[in-house]
């Protein structure tokens, strides 16, 4: 990718120049003016940072960070006596994902299975202990209807997906694009549709609840815009991909390229919290919390959307009706992970695989089984949206990555006994560790598009959604992987394609 000169004044329309205001006490920097200033030190916001600067070695770049940690939502936490760190974020990607894979190559990371057993999911649902979506009789505490006793989630699913999207497992992104924007499901259009609505109206209501409780996300499998939910889950995957995770866990990836950004020239600021963003004579200034004011001829924000919104508000430029169009489009939902850790992975030989599901508040277990000589960790909390309101009530402010209070550990122990039936000693943990991603009102776990969304229309304009600005979009909430670090990568990608189109 190649990048001309910097963007001149000129280049702008009267019509972008005059939307946007410069800020009260908004001076002009006495620092040289950057090529390109680069919010947000996630997974997004390094890779155009450790692109560009490949790219233009001839450039001013600095890459904003308001926290003092490179990673964003991958957050990797080691602990003493585990084989892995921990991880409060994302925890694994997949072989199939075309980027992440092919960055983790790029970097030398070196990678271990996500799911090191293969053993086949667990379910605890209604007090019934079943085999997870696969089986049919793990839904046999819900008063199915007489055609949906005795099929599985998954079969459950595949029809209701079929309904919505008739043919869908066939569907390329241009055939799912085409049934965005012509189709209808009971008269209405397609799109107006969340899933979880459409499942309501499918399904029974035990059924549709069966679904949510065993696949175990209260956020995707109800407020994800329907259609962009099933090609969410089945557009180009692969069947025979494998989930697997850095060995340094998964926020080497964004460190990796920060790193390699740094020893290529560029520069990285962490505890710089953007709190507005101006527009002077055709470049944009950015004023940060510590009182310094920094001018770069061309931004990027690859923050999370409530950041977003935050520096909206004391920032004209953001406030337009494209930059609204934009950040209407998708919902951000908050998500908690407790993680304990113990001597002995006491849950073998009762939990066959690596992942329980349950209908009570921890909403999903992971167990991560230690080497000889090692500790073992379990995932034992991980819920979302509503499901989070028992542990809300116990959080007691924890910070991130910090033991969880007492009243926490009550309970998950109270709910381990629950989910664990067949055994019989369940040991009180070494330690704990805590991460409520909503808990900063900056942040969220991920997001999803809205019903009523066309999703490819917002693709098209998300990387930077006014055109005369210097101002570029990159976040895994503007991507067709949401929630995944590839979209992060398929976001960046995106905007630093729209940078080379504007001749930067």
């Amino acid at each position: 990718m190649r990048y001309g000169a910097p963007l001149s004044a000129g280049g702008y329309p009267d019509s972008a120049a005059s939307a946007v205001d410069i800020l009260p006490g908004m001076e002009a920097s006495p620092e040289e003016p950057l090529d390109l200033a680069i919010v947000g030190a996630g997974v997004a916001g390094t890779s155009i940072a450790y692109r560009v600067q490949r790219a233009r070695p001839d450039w001013s770049i600095v890459l904003f960070e308001r926290t003092d940690r490179i990673g964003g939502r991958l957050h990797s936490v080691p602990i003493e006596g585990l084989d892995h760190p921990i991880e409060l974020g994302g925890m694994r990607y997949v072989t199939s994902q075309p980027r992440v894979s092919a960055l983790v190559d790029e970097l030398r990371l070196r990678t271990h299975p996500f799911d090191p057993i293969g053993g086949p999911d667990r379910s605890v649902l209604r007090g019934i202990v079943g085999g997870g979506a696969g089986d049919p009789e793990a839904g046999r505490g819900y008063q199915l209807s007489p055609e949906e006793r005795g099929r599985s989630a998954n079969d459950l699913a595949h029809e209701l997906f079929e309904r919505i999207v008739p043919g869908f497992e066939g569907l390329d992104h241009d055939g799912f694009a085409e049934r965005r924007a012509t189709a209808t499901l009971g008269g209405r259009r397609l799109i107006d549709w969340s899933i979880g609505e459409a499942r309501a109206t499918i399904l029974s209501s035990e059924a549709s609840r069966f679904l949510v409780d065993i696949f175990g996300y209260e956020t995707g499998g109800n407020y994800f815009n329907a259609s962009d939910h099933i090609e969410f889950l089945f557009s180009g995957g692969d069947p025979s991909a494998e989930a697997r995770t850095p060995d340094e866990g998964m926020d080497s990836i964004p460190r990796a390229m920060a790193a390699r950004f740094e020893a290529d020239g560029g520069r990285v600021e962490l505890d710089h919290d953007l709190v507005s963003i101006g527009l002077d004579g055709g470049a944009t200034t950015l004023r940060f919390a510590n009182g310094r004011s920094v001018r770069a001829e061309r931004t990027v924000l690859a923050t999370p959307l409530p950041a977003l919104r935050a520096i909206a508000g004391p920032s004209p430029m953001l406030r337009s009706a494209a930059f609204e169009r934009v950040f209407d489009a998708v919902t951000g939902f908050p998500a908690m992970k407790l993680y304990l850790w113990f001597d002995r992975p006491w849950w073998r030989p009762a939990v066959p695989g690596i992942r329980t599901s349950t209908d009570a508040p921890p909403r999903k277990h992971f167990y991560f089984d230690g080497r000889p000589g090692s500790r073992s960790a379990l995932l034992a909390m991980y819920a979302d949206g509503l499901d989070l309101a028992p542990w809300i009530e116990r959080y007691d402010g924890a910070a991130a990555g910090s033991p969880a209070p007492p009243a926490m550990l009550d309970l998950i122990q109270e709910h381990l006994h629950a989910t664990h039936p067949d055994v019989r000693d369940i040991p009180p943990p070494i330690g704990s560790a805590l991460m409520y991603w909503g808990a900063d009102p900056r942040e969220v776990a991920w997001h999803f598009w809205r019903a009523g969304i066309v999703s490819d229309e917002i693709l098209e304009v998300a990387p930077q959604p006014e055109p005369g600005l210097p101002l570029f979009l990159a976040n895994e909430a503007f991507s067709r992987q949401q929630s995944w670090a590839e979209g992060a990568l398929e976001a960046a990608r995106a905007a630093l394609e729209r940078l080379s189109q504007t001749g930067a």
